[in-house]
């Protein structure tokens, strides 16, 4: 378990945890906010967007979807690129649909944006929707892609979509009130198109069959299929054992052969990652091109990352040691014309039970940028 962390006033903090291998790290989580300004560059902004010791969300956490994950993570083993705003079409002129793409470097995802439509049940059955209705401006957030609640095919179960139960269109049986003026999803991938043939489920098992929901911003935790990724921590992995052999005593004899045969699962560190597929990366340099298609008003926003480089140091009572900084987070803010970058230093330190007798926390932050 991570103990509780010391925040500074500097946008800076300190968080004990482990890395992969389970070894015991105290991490130095540091964040800058840039501004883009014309000519593609970045440059430091007034003010620092401060960082999130939780999860902040757009609204209700139960009805709303994640507006920017925790930097409370000790250890990512990837960066993250994330987009919040929203996709224009070119001059403000209404379209029915189009494409928006975030790249980086040579990486491209890319999204196909589409206005309201609903769903219409035709006689003799089959399926249709409704002609898109024309939009300039569309919010690129996890309510507008695929997914959501299915309340109608059985009423005494509602049926969710693992994967994103705040989206649009998910159903399970094809029936006239299943259907009645369902929303259909506003943005979806492009080589992974929703049909009228494949849109009801038919079996609430084979939720994996459907179109992954196509979005720019972070994926829950608790949603599929990141939440299937989430486990023991290597570095408990012992002590959760012994627990396991203790309790296991306590059941009846005939449970405690199925209880041995289904241990819990061990953390994969890619669930600290909460980019959505196509936007994790093996750690950025910090000098990457960034180009922003359809997701500004002038439709193509250029710019390269600042290039800033940590170099930190930190002595908690064992004299100075060095460790090599990594980018954990690129958060790309549209309607702001900002991003804000959160890098990690990972220092060895003896663990949790230490920590009441650390004496000392002297930190050192030196910057540098790359020519």
């Amino acid at each position: 378990m991570n103990a509780p962390a010391t925040v500074l006033p500097d946008k800076h903090t300190f968080l004990p945890g482990q890395d992969p291998e389970g070894k015991p790290i105290f991490s130095a989580l540091f964040k800058r906010t840039y501004d883009i300004v014309p000519g593609g560059k970045c440059v430091r902004a007034k003010k620092d967007v401060k960082i999130h010791t939780g999860a902040v969300y757009y609204g209700d956490p139960k009805t709303s979807s994640l507006r920017y994950d925790t930097d409370f993570i000790p250890y990512k083993i990837a960066t993250d690129v994330v987009f919040e705003g929203k996709a224009y079409s070119l001059g403000g002129v209404p379209v029915q649909s189009l494409k928006a793409a975030l790249c980086v470097g040579a990486a491209r995802k890319e999204i196909l944006v589409i206005g309201e439509r609903i769903c219409r049940w035709m006689e003799g059955g089959r399926i249709a929707a409704t002609p898109p209705e024309p939009f300039s401006a569309m919010e690129i957030r996890a309510e507008n892609a695929y997914g959501g609640v299915d309340i109608y095919s059985d009423p005494k179960a509602p049926c969710e979509y693992p994967a994103n139960p705040l989206g649009k269109g998910f159903v399970i049986k094809p029936t006239p009130k299943t259907l009645l003026n369902l929303p259909l999803p506003n943005q979806e991938d492009p080589k992974l198109r929703l049909s009228a043939e494949a849109l009801c489920l038919l079996d609430a098992k084979q939720w994996k069959r459907q179109p992954p929901p196509a979005t720019l911003g972070w994926v829950s935790p608790h949603w599929q299929p990141r939440a299937a990724l989430a486990g023991i921590m290597p570095g408990d992995a012992e002590l959760e054992q012994q627990l396991r052999d203790i309790f296991v005593k306590a059941l009846p004899k005939d449970q405690q052969e199925l209880y041995t045969k289904h241990p819990l699962p061990k953390i994969d560190f890619a669930y600290f990652n909460g980019a959505p597929a196509g936007q994790v990366f093996p750690y950025l340099k910090g000098t990457e091109t960034i180009l922003l298609e359809n997701l500004t008003p002038e439709g193509r926003l250029e710019f390269s990352l600042p290039g800033d480089i940590p170099s930190a140091e930190l002595d908690i009572g064992f004299g100075p040691q060095q460790a090599p900084t990594v980018i954990h987070t690129v958060q790309i803010r549209g309607e702001d014309r900002q991003i804000d970058m959160l890098w990690r230093a990972a220092f060895t330190y003896p663990g949790t039970d230490w920590l009441p007798s650390m004496a000392k926390a002297d930190f050192r932050l030196e910057w540098s940028t790359a020519s």
